[in-house]
């Protein structure tokens, strides 16, 4: 074999290895036992675990990861907005609003280094999920979906109807900016403005609990849209902080 055929065999090797780490993914069997995690699966990340309501409702009794409360939220906020990949645009044919839609194709069951759909949110350019104007998702939220993964990428459903802890005095900077940043401010933000929302900021989220729009949507009330979907709802703890709030006047504390 000469110099210039040895070079381009390994060009075709490294282009074939590269090319695994976006073409693997199939269908994820949930059922699946035995999967070897390849990152830490024991500690989720402290912005989750001082979540407002979060601790009750972020993992099961086997410390696993929630899908229904914790990583869905995230790709629905996050992914599966209007114009990407919600069920009316699939763009690249990714239809990210369901378990089922979302371990499809993309995800390596308990190994999140070769998963792809995990692999585009810590990429930086033009390829990263979520592309810009939206920031990039931030590297406690991208640490729970690769722990997800690794734990084998399982519907874990968790119950949202406890009361959990609700502080005395609600706080909007300590209690509702973060349960909005977790869930909504992905998609409803100053640049995107999903569906003409803008969550971000204390003025415009006062305007819409003014408006009865805010706590209409979160509690999934008829004739509001429902928040953060059909499918997706915060905890009744997580409500009443909303609640305690417009009851206090909405204050800007």
């Amino acid at each position: 074999m000469n110099t210039l055929a040895k070079i381009l065999m390994g060009m075709t090797l490294t282009f074939i290895t590269i090319s695994c780490l976006y073409e693997k993914g199939g269908p994820v069997d949930p059922t699946v036992t035995g999967i070897v995690p390849t990152t830490d699966t024991t500690n989720l990340p402290a912005s989750l675990d001082s979540l407002p309501c979060g601790k009750t409702v972020t993992t099961n009794a086997q410390n696993q990861v929630c899908f229904n409360t914790v990583i869905l939220p995230l790709f629905l906020a996050n992914c599966a907005t209007s114009g990407c990949h919600d069920s009316k645009t699939a763009a690249e044919g990714y239809d990210l609003i369901t378990y089922q839609k979302i371990v499809k194709k993309g995800i390596v069951a308990g190994n999140s280094k070769n998963s792809k759909l995990y692999n585009v949110m810590i990429i930086t350019g033009e390829d990263r999920m979520s592309p810009a104007p939206s920031s990039p998702m931030s590297s406690d939220k991208t640490k729970l979906i690769a722990q997800w993964i690794d734990q084998g990428a399982k519907n874990i459903v968790c119950e949202t109807s406890t009361t959990g802890t609700t502080a005395q005095t609600v706080s909007y900077s300590k209690h509702l900016v973060p349960v909005l940043d977790y869930y909504c401010t992905g998609c409803h933000n100053s640049n995107t403005k999903s569906g003409g929302i803008n969550l971000t900021g204390y003025a415009n989220v006062k305007q819409m609990a003014i408006d009865g729009v805010l706590y209409g949507s979160i509690t999934h009330q008829i004739g509001y849209k429902p928040m953060p979907s059909t499918d997706v709802k915060l905890t009744d703890c997580q409500i009443g902080l909303f609640k305690q709030w417009i009851d206090l006047g909405m204050p800007n504390n």
